[in-house]
């Protein structure tokens, strides 16, 4: 069940309306309706009776607004958190373990945490890059994934959707020619992540894009697979923040190949209440929806 599903439920219930939570909650409808769909689908049952007036809550429904309660509590002590002073009492203090993907870490949340240790300099902060689905007991405090959890008993809340695209060098595709439709992708070199050690599911795209094409130059490294294609290896898939954030790239069929993925967050169960994995949450989030146009 993710914490951002009971949100939109609680939303709901005030409401009594999907377009007004929708607005409250800076969501599209169809965003609000999905998120929806999938409490329902988590719990087996309705939780909201829609009718062509608004809607109310199911008897189930109702009984889940004490969890969203909760949820948005948490929420507001991890506003709390980033904007206390750093003096007296509202200053934090100790150690917080962060786990994300490669390229997450680097460019969102290396600059949300470094943000958060200038109001806090008593948290300390370990920062690991790790691309894979979150995982219950990884011992990270927070930790960011790609698509759906390994486990039901994690809690996830989501935090953006982004776009992967194809890029290559131009000499590159000076030299190899530059593909007019998807299936010219079958004569290129393909640069992307080394398949037998790719852990994310969501992230197998390669016979998707190319057919039965294999990987010419794999690296288990995200930052590797992009050096490689500006060195001219190949075409590489790569997320689009990151891509556009280099030079020395051109995009390859920007209007037909495009992927859509989703990054994920969880609080470890026993750090729901500590406050300064909280706030390194709540910082991260923030992070990432101040620079969302970067994503897609």
């Amino acid at each position: 069940m993710r914490a951002d599903d009971l949100v939109v439920l609680l939303e709901v219930a005030r409401t009594g309306n999907l377009s007004a939570a929708a607005t409250a909650l800076g969501l599209t409808h169809s965003t609000v309706s999905r998120r929806l769909d999938a409490l329902e689908a988590t719990v087996g049952a309705p939780v909201v009776s829609r009718t062509t007036r608004g809607c109310h809550l199911t008897e189930l429904g109702r009984s889940l607004l004490p969890a969203a309660e909760s949820v948005e509590r948490a929420v507001t002590t991890a506003r709390h958190a980033l904007s206390a002073d750093g003096d007296g009492e509202g200053e934090l203090a100790g150690l917080v373990r962060v786990s994300a993907p490669e390229a997450f870490a680097a460019v969102y949340a290396a600059p949300a945490l470094a943000a958060l240790r200038r109001r806090h300099p008593r948290v300390t902060v370990e920062l690991t890059a790790a691309t894979r689905p979150i995982v219950h007991g990884s011992g990270a405090d927070v930790e960011v994934g790609v698509g759906e959890p390994l486990s039901p008993r994690v809690r996830t809340i989501d935090l953006a959707t982004y776009e992967l695209g194809l890029f290559a060098a131009p000499s590159y595709l000076d030299r190899a020619g530059r593909p007019r439709s998807q299936a010219e992708l079958e004569d290129h070199a393909l640069v992307y992540y080394v398949e037998g050690a790719l852990r994310v599911s969501d992230l197998q795209l390669v016979d998707r894009l190319f057919a039965e094409r294999a990987v010419q130059l794999g690296a288990t490294s995200v930052f590797a697979q992009l050096e490689a294609a500006r060195a001219g290896a190949g075409i590489a898939l790569l997320p689009k923040f990151l891509a556009r954030r280099t030079t020395g790239l051109e995009p390859v069929l920007p209007s037909r190949v495009r992927v859509e993925l989703g990054f994920v967050a969880a609080l470890a169960s026993a750090s729901v209440r500590r406050a300064p994995a909280v706030a390194a949450l709540a910082a991260i989030r923030s992070e990432v929806q101040a620079r969302a146009a970067e994503l897609r």
